[in-house]
Parts: structure tokens; C-alpha cells; sequence
């Protein structure tokens, strides 16, 4: 038996009322254009990833920055090559 982090107790087997529920996955067909194939392509070579963790992060950041805007918050982008900032805005 493993020791847990938080209490150095053993750890033993829960029981299922104390188990999360299992997330269920859902299968999602999509049609992306040229620029996004790429642009996925791209992502999943860069950080040595699967598509689906790829799709799963954009729209987790998305989510978030809707979350922001609705709070008159937002994100903003720097770029210290050129010494600019942006906000980067959805609408």
C-alpha cells in the first residue's frame, strides 16, 4: 500500500461511494480548414502530444478567456522580440 501525500496514512482501497465518477469520454467529428490542419499539425509535433489534448487545452484557454471578457477582464499578449503587447480579444 502507498502512503498518501497529505496524511502519510496508508492508503487503502475506497470504497466506490468515495470514488469521483468516471468521466466518460465523448468522440467528436470535426472539419477543420487547411490553416487549422496545419495549425494542429503543428501543435501536436511541437509539444509531442495527441490531437485530442491539443483540442482539449484550446478549449479549456477558450472557455477562460470568455470567462475573463464577460468580467471586463481579458489577456494580453507580449512580444519581447518587438516590444509590443496585445489584448487578444474574441467576439
Amino acid at each position: 500500500m502507498q502512503k498518501t501525500a497529505t496524511t502519510g496514512r496508508k492508503n487503502s482501497a475506497k470504497r466506490p461511494e468515495d470514488r469521483a465518477p468516471a468521466e466518460v469520454a465523448r468522440r467528436l467529428v470535426v472539419e477543420l480548414n487547411n490553416k487549422s490542419v496545419e495549425d494542429l499539425t503543428w501543435l501536436v509535433s511541437e509539444e509531442g502530444t495527441t490531437k485530442t489534448t491539443i483540442v482539449n487545452r484550446a478549449l479549456q484557454v477558450y472557455k477562460r478567456i470568455m470567462e475573463l471578457q464577460a468580467r471586463e477582464g481579458g489577456v494580453v499578449l507580449e512580444d519581447p522580440e518587438r516590444g509590443t503587447r496585445e489584448r487578444l480579444l474574441f467576439v
